[in-house]
């Protein structure tokens, strides 16, 4: 095979995977990459059957009529089909590419070419965020070093006149996996140290398997049936990490959205009340007077929704935003729609903490609107509530919607027009949204304010990590009223059997859980990983640096044992908020990338590090006999040497001779050391070097 046709081989196929990634992340559709796949196809099919090297290939002037011929369509896709830049652009590099594979002529048409996909392969990789693309750069790396090596190589053997076969094939399965391991090892402190930029991404983040991340009963507005759209999604909202006690039997319900005003099927979210004041460095305080008695970390996946689900219980939020805002119902939300992971701390109390706005009392209050309530439906609440406490009626309310109603999912055939009605007295079925949104108008319809409340209920536990998994299908709408006396409380009027529930573990589940692992570490530690994280990693250090150090200095003056054991002491320290005396937070991977690079780093000295002569043996030692006493001069033989080494230093005299009797053999008989022989000139060294230190 000729050199030409092995650098065509290469190129096309390096060429065919650059562009994989492209239809997944929805930057370039699937018929424009699949056209550039046959033609690149049909390259490496020519270049295989052109052995005697006769195929025509295209020249300068083709180039330039196909070039002509591209401009109105690429003045049509940029202006009309797709109107925006990213896609044109990558229609062009594509078509380029393309062309410039059937017209490799000359040496430089290949090394343009070669630039050419580098170009396809970064674009791949800013627009991706699948954890599977690790695979895809991997596959690329092997082959962009193999093309490489071999053009290297072959322009080499061209140099020298030679063009034989047999002398182009050269062993590379052990270079290649040394340089793709080193590769990695490398780019891991890389990426961890290298300064961030404010948006990694050529695109906005998407999941990169062509779906669309949304929201889901979040937003401003909200029908009765957008809880129920994602209800068999198994995306991952946001996961819930407790430091400290966890109880696996409490229920967590995690707030997000608040709505009060009801109009045909719709509900409208309640307005803005204020924004939140800081009460530490780092936190907001949703009320005051209480201080955390446990912790947890939250990490919010995107949801197109400026949203932050906190449980029901949280007091204050410490995250990485510089303000908060409160609604009238108590709930929070970001001054932004947050389009990557976000990560955020939690205190937490044992009981439900609802800070809504109190009821004015007058009818127009928003928690007391009466829009949606028909005279049927005030008739159905007086008859079910009868008197007695506010407690006691909606207490009667809610049992009534749990036993005398179904869940269901199926909403077919049903009109629009008076939704809540038709749930009540014609179909007796819906979803949690009707269930809340029934409770809440019926109790308005006797006086008792009452909000709609969407958020999450449940999740599952992630053994591979010990946090708690909160999906899509977690999603769920529940009712807050106002009591007297008791101020405003939970109800959840949905049966059980309509409410979110965990799937029974079994191996289905633990692999699902371990893909999550996967991918929750993939988003947290690369796609989102930045300069706070690199705060974190050098505070770490530094942190573990001080630690040791004190260890050292103090290890043997007596400790103070604290009372109690060491783990409640940590569990007590966590529950006060006190973070100074947990071990430093840094990421796993990080930790495991710096350990490789050092062993790494350890591993290339010890195989680089030249072995040891009986020259530099001797030269160390005439380096430090300097070092005391009056040098001397270089035309001093070494056996004077010696002689003057043994009357100052008497201990070192016996291994100093040794040395100097191995300096003599090397240096002037020619008999180079052998591996035995170097080991006695090592010890013979060492115990050298000590003995002239004690007697210094």
């Amino acid at each position: 095979m000729s050199f030409a046709r092995q650098k065509r081989l290469l190129l096309g196929m390096l060429a065919l995977i650059a562009p994989i990634p492209l239809p997944f992340n929805e930057v370039v559709a699937w018929p424009a990459v699949a056209a550039y796949l046959i033609g690149t196809l049909l390259f490496l099919r020519r270049t295989w059957l052109d052995v005697e090297g006769r195929q025509r290939w295209l020249p300068n002037w083709a180039l330039n009529v196909l070039g002509l011929i591209y401009l109105p369509l690429g003045a049509l896709d940029l202006f009309v089909i797709s109107r925006r830049l990213l896609t044109p652009v990558l229609h062009l590099i594509l078509f380029a590419l393309l062309v410039k594979l059937f017209s490799l002529t000359r040496e430089r048409d290949k090394w343009q070419a070669a630039i050419g996909i580098f170009f396809l392969f970064l674009a791949s990789m800013g627009t991706s965020v699948h954890p599977t693309i690790v695979l895809y750069l991997v596959a690329f790396l092997v082959l962009s070093l193999i093309l490489l090596t071999r053009f290297a190589f072959l322009h080499v053997l061209a140099g020298f006149g030679r063009e034989d076969p047999e002398l182009a094939r050269i062993p590379m399965k052990g270079f290649l996996l040394l340089c793709t391991v080193m590769t990695f090892v490398l780019a891991v402190p890389l990426f961890a140290f290298l300064p961030r930029v404010p948006s990694p991404y050529i695109v906005g983040r998407g999941s990169g398997l062509g779906q669309t991340i949304e929201s889901a009963g979040f937003s401003d507005e909200v029908t009765l049936d957008s809880i129920g759209q994602i209800r068999n999604s198994r995306d991952v909202a946001l996961r819930l990490l407790e430091e400290g006690t966890l109880d696996p039997n409490r229920d967590m319900r995690f707030k997000a959205a608040t709505y009060d005003l009801y109009q045909g099927g719709t509900w409208r979210r309640s307005p803005m009340r204020m924004m939140l004041q800081r009460g530490t460095a780092s936190g907001f305080w949703l009320t005051r007077g209480r201080q955390p008695e446990r912790w947890a970390r939250i990490f919010l996946a995107p949801i197109n929704s400026r949203s932050v689900p906190v449980p029901v219980e949280t007091v204050v939020i410490e995250p990485r935003a510089t303000s908060l805002a409160l609604d009238e119902g108590g709930a929070v939300s970001f001054g932004f729609n947050p389009l990557e992971l976000v990560e955020y701390r939690v205190g937490l109390v044992d009981a439900p903490v609802l800070t809504g706005e109190e009821p004015s009392g007058n009818p127009y209050d928003p928690a007391l609107d009466l829009a949606g309530v028909t005279p049927r439906i005030a008739a159905l609440a007086a008859r079910v509530m009868g008197s007695g406490t506010s407690l006691d009626r909606a207490q009667r309310l809610e049992a009534h919607l749990i036993q005398d109603y179904e869940y269901t999912l199926d909403f077919s055939g049903r009109s629009r027009d008076n939704p809540i009605e038709d749930f009540l007295f014609r179909y007796k079925s819906g979803q949690c949204e009707y269930f809340a949104s029934s409770m809440v108008l019926m109790l308005r319809s006797q006086g008792i304010p009452a909000r709609l409340v969407t958020g999450f209920l449940g999740g599952e536990y992630n053994p591979f990590e010990g946090y708690y998994i909160v999906r899509d299908s977690n999603a769920h709408a529940w009712v807050e009223a106002y009591l007297e006396g008791e101020g405003w409380r939970i109800f959840d009027p949905t049966p059980p059997a309509g409410r979110p529930i965990g799937e029974e573990m079994g191996l289905p589940l633990l692999m699902r859980q371990a893909w999550d692992f996967v991918a929750f570490r993939w988003d947290r530690y690369v796609l989102t990983f930045g300069l706070y994280d690199q705060l974190r990693i050098f505070g770490g250090l530094r942190d573990l640096w001080n630690d040791l150090w004190s260890r050292l200095r103090q290890e043997d003056k007596p400790q103070k044992a604290p009372a109690g054991s060491g783990q409640q002491v940590i569990e007590e320290e966590v529950a006060a908020g006190n973070p100074g005396s947990r071990l430093p937070d840094i990421p796993l991977p990080w930790a495991l990338g710096l350990t490789l690079l050092a062993a790494a780093v350890f591993a290339i000295y010890l195989r680089l590090k030249p072995p040891l002569t009986a020259t530099a043996a001797y030269t160390r030692l005439r380096r430090r006999l300097g070092r005391r006493g009056p040098p001397l001069p270089e035309s001093v033989p070494p056996l004077v040497v010696g002689q003057e080494m043994a009357a100052r230093y008497p201990a070192a005299a016996e291994p100093v001779a040794k040395v100097i009797a191995f300096y003599l053999r090397e240096s002037f008989g020619g008999h180079p050391l052998e591996d035995e022989e170097r080991e006695v000139l090592e010890a013979a060294l060492d115990e050298a070097e000590k003995g002239m230190r004690k007697a210094g």
